[in-house]
């Protein structure tokens, strides 16, 4: 989990030069025709789906908080309590920073880096919450251990 911190706070850095310092992820982000972005219409309550005013969220703005996500539920099955407790709180607090970062979307109506919203959100209240039921340090030394496994073949016995 201390990776997945480490590396998605050097993101938030990255993307906030990219989309404030520069206009390279705008430009690649408007002119790129590929599967790299999801395109929705910010104006969708006035004029539904047909909306012209459109808004784009990178494939890595969602991506890349999915695999932190994802690893919180790791930490919680590995603890062997049957909760998902820190996957639900990443969850929501990630539904929490998109709904941010729409919201500064449609005030500002100028491109924001999401990850700006969404780092402290999916990063920042699963560790809060950590630290409110002692389990800092324990979120923060969790490592997958690799476990070996034999490939068995057809036909082939156990001995």
């Amino acid at each position: 989990v201390k990776n997945g911190c480490i590396l998605l706070s050097l993101l938030f850095f990255y993307d906030i030069f990219w989309v404030f310092g520069t206009e390279v992820m705008v430009e690649v982000a408007k002119n790129l025709d590929a599967p790299i972005k999801v395109v929705f219409p910010m104006d969708f309550f006035e004029n539904g789906i047909f909306g012209s005013n459109m808004a784009m969220l990178g494939l890595g703005d969602i991506v890349l908080p999915g695999v932190f996500i994802a690893l919180l539920l790791r930490y919680d099955v590995s603890k062997g309590e049957g909760s998902h407790f820190y996957f639900y709180i990443g969850f929501l607090s990630y539904i929490g920073g998109l709904g941010v970062t729409i919201g500064i979307l449609t005030i500002f109506n100028a491109a924001q880096p999401a990850l700006l919203y969404l780092v402290p959100a999916c990063v920042g209240i699963p560790l809060l919450a950590s630290l409110i039921k002692g389990e800092f340090n324990s979120l923060m030394a969790y490592n997958e251990k690799r476990k070996k496994y034999r490939l068995r073949l057809c036909g082939e016995t156990t001995a």
